[in-house]
Formats: structure tokens, C-alpha cells, sequence
């Protein structure tokens, strides 16, 4: 297995998060993409996909890869790459595909960007019991430290931060360690 337990964790709680979500607000989407997608999600985190690129934009090539050899249609593969690559990227994948928009949410939801109020008590317990966090706070941190340290320059999503940051005195970036460690999770 290439990822870390709790890294292969996080994506399947983000699979069942977003697939909750999904049900909930009764979309329509391929579960197969979409499955395929929030798994593969992170594998630009591991040494065995880390490649040049973006962690996101690794994961997505890794996946795309293994969909070609599969003998996957084009376009599925490039609904796969999208919501991989744009996991981290907000308000995009709601306009490219609901199997993107799932991948974000879900994902979001287990790192503590995105409410988890839709998720009953009882639903998050069991899920946290198929797939306990192991510790994904600081595992995920120094996971996204360690490909930032050996690739300073995929931190840089967009410029938009650095303009705000310089020109905005008013202008907070939320920090995402910040929002990690302040998930509603009990570790």
C-alpha cells in the first residue's frame, strides 16, 4: 500500500463524508468517478507518487496513469484528474464536476475546513470507527511540510494571498494548521 494508515484513513473518510454529503443534498454523480477520485485524492503525498509537481496535480497524474492503463475513457480520466487536482482549490470543482465538488467536500470536512453539521453524531461514530484518525492532525501537517520543505514552490496556489498580504492591511489569511488543529475532532 503506498499511503500511510493514516493518510489511506483520511481518504476513506473523505469518500464516506462526501458520499454522505452527496446523498444528502440528492445529487447526481458517478460513484464509480467519484470513488476512484477521493481514494486516490492524496497520493502525491506518498514517496512512492511524489513527483515534481503539486501534491494535487501528482496525485491526479498517478490516477490518470493507472485509468489509461485500465483502458478508461478520456474523458472519465479527465473527470478523475480534475477532482483530484482541484481538491485543495476553492470554488472550483463545485463548476467542473459533482464528483469534484464531492472530492472537495469531503476532504474538507475531514480536515476541518468545511462543517461537518450535516453528518449526525451517530453517522461521524461510525465512520470514525472504520477509519479512526490515527493521529491526522499532526501526521497530516508534517505529511504537507515535508513535500513543501522538498518543493517550496507548490505552497504558492495562486498569487492572490500575496497581493492581499501586501496591499490589504485589513487582509487575514485563514491558516490552514490553524483550521487542521481547530477541527471539531476530538484528536
Amino acid at each position: 500500500m503506498a499511503s500511510e494508515p493514516f493518510l489511506f484513513n483520511h481518504v476513506s473518510r473523505s469518500y464516506a463524508f462526501g458520499a454522505l454529503i452527496g446523498q444528502r443534498m440528492d445529487m447526481t454523480y458517478d460513484p464509480e468517478l467519484f470513488y476512484i477520485a477521493a481514494m486516490l485524492h492524496d497520493l502525491g503525498l506518498t514517496e512512492t507518487y511524489k513527483g515534481d509537481d503539486r501534491f494535487e496535480v501528482d496525485a491526479a497524474d498517478a490516477a490518470a496513469r493507472f485509468l489509461a492503463a485500465q483502458n478508461v475513457e478520456r474523458s472519465r480520466i479527465d473527470r478523475v484528474w480534475d477532482a483530484i487536482a482541484l481538491h485543495t482549490t476553492f470554488s472550483i470543482p463545485q463548476k467542473k464536476s459533482p464528483e469534484a465538488a464531492l472530492v472537495q467536500i469531503g476532504a474538507g470536512i475531514d480536515v476541518g475546513v468545511i462543517p461537518h453539521d450535516e453528518i449526525t453524531p451517530e453517522v461521524m461514530e461510525q465512520v470514525l470507527d472504520a477509519y479512526p484518525r490515527l493521529g491526522f492532525k499532526k501526521a497530516m501537517e508534517q505529511a504537507l511540510t515535508r513535500i513543501y520543505a522538498e518543493k517550496p514552490m507548490t505552497a504558492m496556489h495562486n498569487f492572490g494571498a500575496d497581493v492581499a498580504r501586501r496591499n490589504v492591511p485589513s487582509f487575514r489569511q485563514p491558516h490552514f494548521c490553524d483550521m487542521l488543529h481547530g477541527a471539531d475532532f476530538p484528536e
